[in-house]
């Protein structure tokens, strides 16, 4: 605990000008690594020849997972935004001599 504290505690600093959205990205990212790294950890007891004495494996499990869970909730808050989509269904209005003569549909088929 004593070594995971100044870890949190550095990430966190580091992150201060992300919005509340990438934080709850970055938390729910560490805690899912958590929950998959205990879960792989109780998974590997099925292989152990003397499970009730392996329990630690759950708590490596766990320890592996939020360290994993940091690296993605990093990655996830300093990558590039993504560009928004325009959308795929438009109609617009035409006009001759500045009078509206009609409407043109706009739809997109694929996009590269």
């Amino acid at each position: 605990m004593r070594k995971i504290l100044p870890l949190l505690i550095f990430v966190l600093l580091q992150s201060q000008a992300a919005q509340a959205q990438s934080l709850k990205r970055f938390l729910t990212s560490c805690a899912w690594g958590t929950l998959g790294g205990a879960g792989l950890g109780v998974v590997s007891l099925a292989v152990e020849d003397k499970p009730s004495q392996s329990w630690n494996n759950v708590a490596r499990g766990a320890s592996l997972g939020l360290y994993a869970g940091i690296a993605y909730g990093i990655y996830s808050m300093n990558k590039e935004p993504e560009m928004s989509q325009q959308p795929d269904f438009a109609i617009a209005p035409t006009f001759k001599k500045g009078q509206i003569d009609g409407a043109e549909v706009f739809a997109t088929v694929l996009s590269f």
